[in-house]
């Protein structure tokens, strides 16, 4: 068992070093070396074995990204730029820390703290929710034929809305990041409609995100983040040994009934030429990538993502597909509001 864990492990750095994006190799390292030294003294043979299997499913997720797929690439990209999992929830928390003079509501039921309803959230994700969810920040609550309705169920009814929205929403990357995947979607600094020109975005790092520069779950978004180099060494893909967790071969399956006629008979290992993504399929994944990504005007900050004067405008990047008749869109618009 020791020895097929080692094995994995390995596997799954060597194929995440043969990524293409620098960014995403870093984020299969930071997570592959977290997971596995968390369960590396865990002795639950069931959890032992679903981490095995998430595991070996990963590797072959990265396995087929590096082969060109072009499914596995996304979801890979979608996981370290924060559009999905753990990196997603390091994004959020920022933008719900409440500031220290913020005042709580009130439970619904005095002396009953859970009947408490939800605080109000904050100027960028109100505008996010309203506009890219195209939902309402509270919901509309049942009102009962015979009896009003309990203070208790309401704020579950409450509670259950904004846990629905917040495990919805798609964040806005920080400032330099989105800058870097404009730039790889195609994008050149003297253009007008780049976003470091325009300065719309996320957040810069060091007004929201200081000190997570360790974190192995966002370390990888850090702008002066060092990160894995790609590997020169060309991959020979070779299947995995079997693990002494997994189940034995069905009797009906055609190659047992081989092995039970030949127990020497080997079967042939299917080998993929791996090939390299060229310069164009890159591209059109950061702008996929970048189609889900929100940007807003002005930066949010510390001190006036809270401010009620502030008004938050969300808009998406030039550089996705599409984006032509945005910009067509967007100078009608400006015809009409000088005429």
């Amino acid at each position: 068992m020791r020895s097929y864990v080692r094995i994995l492990y390995r596997r799954i750095l060597c194929e995440g070093s043969a990524f293409f994006d620098d960014r995403t190799r870093t984020f299969i390292f930071n997570r592959t070396r977290k997971t596995f030294r968390e369960y590396k003294d865990c002795t639950d043979e069931a959890r032992i074995k679903k981490k095995l299997r998430e595991a070996r499913k990963f590797l072959h997720r990265i396995e087929r990204a590096n082969q060109g797929q072009t499914k596995s690439c996304l979801k890979l990209l979608q996981a370290a730029y924060g559009q999905r999992g753990k990196t997603r929830h390091r994004l959020l928390e920022p933008y719900t820390i409440l500031p220290a003079d913020y005042e709580h509501p009130k439970p619904l039921i005095p002396h009953i703290p859970r009947t408490a309803p939800p605080p109000r959230l904050c100027g960028p994700l109100n505008r996010l929710i309203v506009s890219v969810l195209h939902k309402k920040v509270d919901p509309m609550l049942p009102s009962p034929e015979y009896k009003p309705l309990h203070p208790t169920r309401k704020a579950n009814l409450l509670w259950r809305w904004r846990t629905n929205l917040l495990d919805r929403i798609l964040l806005p990357l920080p400032f330099e990041i989105v800058c870097e995947l404009e730039r790889r979607a195609g994008a050149s600094e003297s253009h007008p409609r780049y976003a470091g020109n325009l300065r719309i975005g996320g957040p810069l790092w060091n007004d929201l995100y200081s000190g997570q520069e360790a974190h192995p779950d966002l370390m990888h978004l850090c702008p002066s983040a060092t990160l894995i180099p790609k590997t020169k060494v060309t991959r020979t893909h070779q299947a995995l040994p079997t693990s002494s967790c997994a189940a034995e071969p069905s009797p009906y399956s055609t190659l047992s009934m081989i092995q039970l006629v030949n127990p020497n008979f080997k079967p042939m290992e299917e080998v993929k030429e791996g090939r390299e993504k060229k310069l164009r399929e890159a591209r059109r994944l950061y702008r996929r990538i970048l189609d889900k990504v929100p940007l807003l005007s002005p930066l949010p900050t510390a001190s006036n993502m809270w401010d009620p004067k502030v008004t938050f405008k969300n808009s998406i990047s030039c550089w996705v597909p599409g984006s032509i008749v945005r910009v067509q869109g967007d100078k009608k618009e400006e015809k009409g509001d000088v005429s």
